[in-house]
């Protein structure tokens, strides 16, 4: 999607202030990259207009989906160029009476686009997240690599320990940061398949049928964490970082069905900020719309 061009973009946009920065990220971003942006954005307005059905959504996110990814990256340099007092100066929260002072909590999303500042707003705090993060893609692109890279760097400073990734042993440790009372943050709009999840249910999206990673909720349901769904979005020169009521419950299909819920509800407030409409295929496995 992204190109050498657009890395230098970011890098000079992060040395701004944050109006000007944004302000230049978003000018810029859609001159360059030619065709193949057009094509990007033509494919997430088709995805839009077949899963939403709204034709004017669907043209409002071929031309912010990539400005609203490129901002979010931009996050990702300035989380680790800026100073923690610049990056809270530059984010406003929502919500934030239902984030719990203390006790574990489970507070999860989408890959919506201006969800990265929430380790800043948790540890401005008090609290020590502990990120479930899904390894890169194997066809990381260098721009994709430069930005995992910054990414990781920011996750080794200011988080401890800087994740957590799927796979062998991250149940556990999970499991102990939500029993220490811990907070755990992680994003459930991941293919059970391609990361080889075996812990899954079958859900609803969009009217359509899909299957999710369910673990983390029988987790949060054991250790009677609250469920809390977060958001992000850029207004102006401030991330806005938005709180939901928390969902509570021992049944862990019943708290994936409210999550999904909260999240659909952002999908449709503002589409261009899902990330995963050119994998939307994928997530649903194709499947046909519901009666």
């Amino acid at each position: 999607m992204f190109h050498s061009a657009d890395l230098a973009l970011r890098r000079i946009a992060s040395r701004l202030p944050a109006h000007a920065g944004y302000a230049l990220t978003r000018r810029w971003t859609p001159r360059l990259g030619g065709a193949r942006r057009r094509w990007i954005g033509d494919a997430v307005a088709a995805n839009v207009q077949r899963y939403l059905g709204d034709q004017a959504l669907a043209a409002q996110a071929a031309g912010r989906f990539v400005v609203d990814i490129a901002c979010d990256d931009l996050d990702a340099i300035t989380g680790f160029a800026w100073s923690e007092k610049a990056r809270l100066a530059a984010t406003r929260v929502e919500g934030g009476e239902h984030l719990p002072g203390t006790g574990p909590a489970l507070v999860t999303s989408f890959h919506f686009s201006g969800g990265f500042r929430i380790f800043d707003v948790l540890r401005a705090r008090g609290r020590s997240p502990l990120f479930l993060h899904a390894p890169p893609r194997s066809t990381a692109t260098s721009y994709e690599r430069a930005l995992l890279a910054t990414r990781h760097r920011y996750f080794e400073r200011d988080l401890s320990p800087a994740y957590v990734a799927p796979g062998p042993g991250a149940r556990d440790a999970i499991d102990r940061r939500l029993a220490d009372g811990g907070v755990v943050v992680a994003l459930l709009d991941v293919s059970p398949e391609l990361l080889g999840l075996r812990d899954h249910a079958a859900c609803r999206l969009l009217d359509r049928d899909l299957r999710l990673p369910i673990g983390l909720l029988r987790l949060a349901a054991r250790s009677s964490a609250p469920v809390i769904p977060y958001d992000g979005r850029l207004d102006g020169d401030q991330r806005i970082l938005r709180f939901q009521h928390p969902i509570r419950g021992s049944d862990p299909e019943e708290l994936l069905g409210l999550v999904l819920r909260a999240c659909e509800t952002v999908i449709r407030e503002r589409p261009w900020s899902w990330q995963a409409w050119l994998d939307a295929d994928a997530l649903f496995g194709a499947a046909p719309a519901g009666d």
